[in-house]
C-alpha cells in the first residue's frame, strides 16, 4: 500500500493482492453493519452495546450511569453512515474494483472512519471466531485450525493498513 497525501484527501494506492483482501473485508464488513442487532450472536451485540466503567479506584466495574445508554446509542448509530460509504467505496465504478491499479481516495474526515472501520472489521471477527487479545499477536503460521489461521491473517493485514495509513500521517 502506498499513500498520496493531498491538502483535502489522501489516495491509497493498493497491489492487486492487498485490494483483494480489502474488498472480502469491507463485503463482510458491510454485511455485519446491515445485520441487526438483534441478529447477532449474544457476544457479538455486548460488543455494540459495550460496556462504559469508570476504571480504576473504583468498586469493581462500577458502570457510569446513562453511559452504556449512550455509548450503545453512537455505536449503533455509526452502522447506517459507515454502510453508506462502504456503497461508495464497493460500487463497479469505485478505483477499488479496479483490479490492475485499485486506489481509493479518502477525504480527511473519511480516513478517520477508514481507520476505524479496519478495527471494526478486526474486532469484530476476533470476536466472531471467539480469538482473544493473546490469540490476535499469534503468527498465523502456527496455528493448524484453518478458520483461525484464515481470521488471524485477515486480523493481521488490516493492522498491516491501519499501521500504514498512521505511520504515512505522522511523518507529516
Amino acid at each position: 500500500m502506498k499513500i498520496e497525501r493531498h491538502p483535502d484527501a489522501a489516495v491509497f494506492h493498493f497491489e492487486p493482492g492487498e485490494r483483494e483482501i480489502l474488498v472480502s473485508s469491507l463485503l463482510e464488513l458491510r454485511k455485519h453493519y446491515q445485520t441487526d442487532l438483534s441478529q447477532m450472536s449474544e457476544a457479538m451485540q455486548s460488543h455494540w452495546r459495550g460496556v462504559l466503567t469508570r476504571g480504576e479506584g473504583f468498586e469493581e466495574d462500577e458502570e457510569i450511569p446513562g453511559g452504556a445508554e449512550e455509548l450503545e446509542a453512537e455505536r449503533l448509530s455509526w452502522r447506517p453512515e459507515r454502510v453508506e460509504l462502504l456503497n461508495r467505496w464497493l460500487a463497479p465504478e469505485s478505483p477499488l474494483q479496479h483490479a490492475v491499479q485499485p486506489s481509493l481516495r479518502l477525504s480527511q474526515g473519511e480516513v478517520d472512519e477508514f481507520l476505524a472501520m479496519l478495527n471494526d472489521r478486526r474486532i469484530t471477527l476476533a470476536v466472531a471466531q471467539g480469538i482473544t487479545d493473546e490469540q490476535m499477536e499469534w503468527n498465523p503460521l502456527t496455528v493448524k485450525a484453518r478458520d483461525l489461521q484464515r481470521a488471524l491473517w485477515e486480523i493481521h493485514f488490516l493492522a498491516y493498513l491501519q499501521e500504514g495509513c498512521v505511520s504515512a500521517f505522522l511523518e507529516e
